[in-house]
């Protein structure tokens, strides 16, 4: 019996040595994992604060109104090509100090912006929340003037350092050196876009400067729904056209669109369908008008008239750049006519402002 019973401690002892054996190492590892990521989170970035620059061979304008205006974000933020889900809501202003957007998208989360300071030129201050936190973060974009280039600088500050223990985790998902190289893809996007502005192409739009001869026509003006533009075009231009035919004159270019107004909000357009002729004459049964030799934008428009939105926004661009006012109205000649040219990719519709003095 002594004999079975010192057997019966030996083993009990031996198993629990055994146990106690086999429960350290998970505790050592353990223990050693969590080490390892404290100090991680000890080297780790303390916040996510980024600045980034690049020089740019442009005008200060050029580069400012891409960030300055809200609008223009989408053309060279990283973020809006990352996340294709992402949609913007635009506050009632979308330029300089108090222009706001919000933002929701599967990949960047949701949140909102606002330009607190705006300095024409120089520089813009931006106040962003990201609902998913408490504290703000400040954006800032400064141009320094080097002469013949500008110095653009990116920068990013939170208001809150990362909790200690989450900094482990950022170093780990190189959120930080993303977020860097984010800054370095959006600030050579600019850089391109402000480039090309340089170079006269806005939105792959070659841009000029040019003098307008005096221009007489004969017209009919009305005030009429943007959808019926078409329809009303074609319709007058018989008419104009038979006019001018019995007063015994010829046409002295190609038909045109003078536009007067642009009521996007009511879709209505002040406008008149015009044709040439070579001076001012007095019509019975038509007004004609005159306009004086002038300094102008013009786009040479490739395409359907009808889609030329892109060109305007692109003299409407190029003239913010450079300071620009221009006078009412608004020039189209359709130099193609459609039914000799099947193609409406080759139809050319000259786009012209005249510059106000």
């Amino acid at each position: 019996m002594i004999g079975i019973k010192m057997q019966f401690e030996y083993f009990y002892h031996h198993s629990k040595s055994n146990e106690m054996k086999y429960l350290k190492w998970p505790l050592i590892i353990l223990g050693s994992l969590l080490a390892i990521y404290l100090l991680l989170c000890f080297i780790g970035p303390k916040n996510m604060n980024t600045s980034r620059s690049t020089k740019i061979t442009a005008s200060s304008a050029q580069i400012f109104n891409l960030f300055d205006d809200l609008k223009m974000w989408e053309s060279w933020s990283p973020w809006a090509k990352m996340d294709t889900t992402q949609k913007l809501t635009f506050g009632e202003k979308t330029v300089g100090k108090g222009a706001s957007y919000s933002w929701k998208g599967e990949a960047t989360g949701s949140g909102d912006l606002e330009i607190i300071e705006s300095t024409t030129n120089a520089q813009s201050k931006i106040k962003m929340n990201f609902h998913d936190y408490e504290s703000s973060t400040m954006v800032d974009f400064k141009i320094e003037n080097l002469g013949e280039e500008q110095e653009l600088t990116w920068s990013m500050v939170d208001e809150v350092d990362l909790p200690f223990l989450a900094r482990g985790a950022v170093l780990l998902k190189g959120e930080k050196s993303s977020l860097q190289n984010n800054f370095e893809d959006g600030l050579l996007n600019i850089k391109t876009i402000a480039e090309q502005r340089a170079a006269g192409n806005y939105n792959g739009h070659a841009v000029a400067l040019v003098n307008v001869d005096e221009k007489h026509f004969v017209v009919n003006r009305q005030e009429i729904p943007m959808a019926s533009m078409e329809k009303f075009l074609a319709s007058n231009y018989v008419k104009l056209m038979d006019e001018v035919s019995k007063a015994g004159i010829e046409m002295a270019g190609s038909p045109s669109g003078l536009y007067y107004k642009w009521n996007e909000g009511e879709s209505k357009t002040d406008m008149a369908a015009a044709i040439p002729i070579a001076e001012a004459t007095a019509f019975k049964n038509m007004s004609s008008v005159s306009l004086p030799a002038s300094k102008a934008i013009q786009v040479d428009y490739y395409g359907d008239s009808a889609n030329s939105a892109s060109a305007h926004y692109a003299i409407d661009a190029y003239m913010k750049d450079h300071g620009i006012v221009n006078n009412v109205p608004i020039l189209e000649e359709y130099i193609t006519d459609p039914t000799t040219e099947p193609d409406p990719s080759k139809w050319l519709t000259k786009i012209i402002y005249y510059i106000a003095e």
